[in-house]
């Protein structure tokens, strides 16, 4: 049991960068809302690869300057019990959150945000 949802922790989100922020872990509940959607749907465990950035991580991972993750509305999932990004990216352009969201699929995962300003999909 998640702390955030049925399946979700905060500490899963939390920031990954060291010397920075220490770990903060801010997620906007669209995005664990839209998750756990997506969990559902698949039936299978997700692994958030990155979720909250501080500014200072994000710098250094190379995130865009006004990216989501700063936000704490976007995470980089994948699901290690044999789903695709490209399947993932599937179910989650019927998530509404994520259908007007944004989604990029990569090699070995997938990115999903909640912003509110429009869809954008981009493929790596």
């Amino acid at each position: 049991m998640g702390d955030l949802s049925k399946n979700f922790n905060r500490s899963e989100f939390a920031c990954k960068g060291t010397n920075c922020c220490g770990h903060s872990a801010a997620v906007h509940p669209d995005l664990v809302d839209a998750l756990q959607t997506l969990r559902d749907r698949i039936g299978k465990p997700l692994s958030i690869t990155s979720g909250f950035r501080c500014n200072r991580h994000n710098k250094a991972v190379g995130g865009a300057e006004q990216s989501f993750h700063t936000l704490g509305m976007a995470a980089d999932v994948s699901c290690p019990a044999g789903v695709s990004p490209e399947e993932l990216a599937v179910i989650a352009e019927e998530i509404p959150f994520f259908r007007e969201g944004g989604i990029g699929v990569y090699a070995s995962w997938v990115h999903l945000d909640v912003r509110q300003s429009g869809k954008a999909r981009w493929r790596s």
